[in-house]
């Protein structure tokens, strides 16, 4: 495997540092996901739906350690809502695990219940896009399909979690009861600190609230203002639109670095104005403070 693309090294021990006992509880857990995972395949060929986060790309990695890689199909949706750069990386762990990849084109954005954006959005994409997985002429019809949800992922405030159950998709990282502590820890022992240390991605459609249409000019705009934050330095950060206005939303550090610069706040003013938004402000609270 060639794993350089997807900054793997397995003697990298920076800021990863655990004693004995906390090494082999996490291998047990490792054990018991591996397990679960045969259990669940059952000698049939397994789709992980892999979206490049930290959750799918553990649940990819370890799936192919149980069961080789010509066993395992990964597959990748991508639409509009899709979050720049992710594409790429799961091409990268894809290649580097002997993977075959999948991407695939779903409709979330042509289906009037998901663009009409109800409290339960997710549900209706999760849905749109396992069923669009479900009909592909590569995978098998008696194949298991694989979930990256772990044990923390709380189904009352996850819409998308009863698809799981209606469509026969199954979880391992739950089942195993691995939370993302343990996942992070896993994905860092096999050398994969880079992917262990992402932040989350959920996808742009996130950013528009509970109510307002979800159109591809909203979503191109979401794209090209969080394009514009990233080339700045920015790292944990959220472009939250209402209309024409722009909030940003930023986690201490950069919240410290946005306010120290008023070069900077005018260079974001101007290039995000530049792409269609009439006002530009700055959240007081900072990422993850209260549910944003």
């Amino acid at each position: 495997m060639d794993l350089t693309s997807v900054n793997h090294d397995p003697s990298e021990t920076t800021g990863f540092v655990m004693n004995h006992s906390q090494f082999s509880n996490l291998k047990s857990k490792e054990k018991d996901l591996q397990e679960t995972i045969r259990s669940l395949a059952n000698d049939r060929n397994v789709v992980v739906a892999f979206s490049g986060g930290v959750d799918s790309s553990l649940l990819l990695l370890e799936t192919v350690h149980a069961l080789g890689p010509e066993n395992v199909i990964a597959i990748t949706a991508c639409s509009p809502t899709s979050v720049p750069d992710e594409l790429q990386e799961t091409r990268d762990l894809a290649h580097a695990l002997d993977v075959r990849l999948i991407v695939t084109e779903t409709r979330e954005c042509e289906d009037p219940q998901f663009i009409s954006n109800p409290p339960d959005r997710c549900y209706h994409c999760k849905k749109i896009r396992y069923q669009a997985i479900r009909n592909l002429p590569d995978i098998a019809p008696n194949a298991v399909i694989f979930d990256g949800t772990n044990a923390d992922d709380d189904p009352s405030d996850r819409p998308g979690f009863a698809v799981l159950s209606e469509l026969g998709i199954h979880t391992p990282l739950r089942d195993a009861n691995l939370n993302k502590e343990d996942i992070r820890a896993l994905l860092k022992s096999a050398g994969f600190h880079k992917i262990a240390t992402k932040s989350p991605q959920p996808c742009l459609a996130t950013r528009i609230p509970h109510g307002a249409p979800i159109t591809t000019e909203a979503l191109d705009k979401i794209r090209a203002g969080e394009t514009i934050l990233k080339k700045l330095g920015f790292g944990l950060f959220r472009l939250r639109t209402h209309g024409d206005w722009a909030r940003i939303v930023l986690d201490a550090d950069g919240f410290k670095k946005i306010s120290s610069d008023s070069a900077m706040r005018k260079t974001i003013s101007h290039e995000l104005k530049e792409i269609g938004y009439k006002t530009v402000t700055l959240d007081l609270d900072e990422y993850g403070a209260r549910a944003i």
